[in-house]
């Protein structure tokens, strides 16, 4: 069974790499049209995904279960960066 954890996790990798690609880090940034906080833009998708999951009425696809995954996934890239920007200003006050 942890072959197939280690399998599905790199699936998930190599989606999220490729969709960067494809996207740029627009998931990071705020919008060009709306300026959104990317919280509560990878929040919004989430929730989006997770609405679509919930309606249908056939057994949720695996195109559905990646890509939900994957958002929680940025989600806890995004606090990490956001956790580390904080580190570092406060080690940075302290310092001065």
């Amino acid at each position: 069974m942890q072959d197939e954890i280690r399998e599905k996790c790199k699936e998930i990798s190599d989606l999220l790499v490729e969709k960067n690609i494809a996207y740029g880090n627009s998931v990071f940034d705020k919008g060009l049209l709306f300026e959104v906080d990317p919280i509560y833009a990878i929040q919004a998708r989430i929730n989006d995904k997770l609405n679509r999951i919930k309606s249908k009425e056939t057994y949720m696809s695996e195109n559905d279960l990646m890509d939900v995954t994957g958002y929680f996934i940025l989600l806890q890239v995004l606090r990490d960066k956001m956790n580390k920007k904080i580190s570092h200003t406060i080690n940075h006050e302290e310092g001065a």
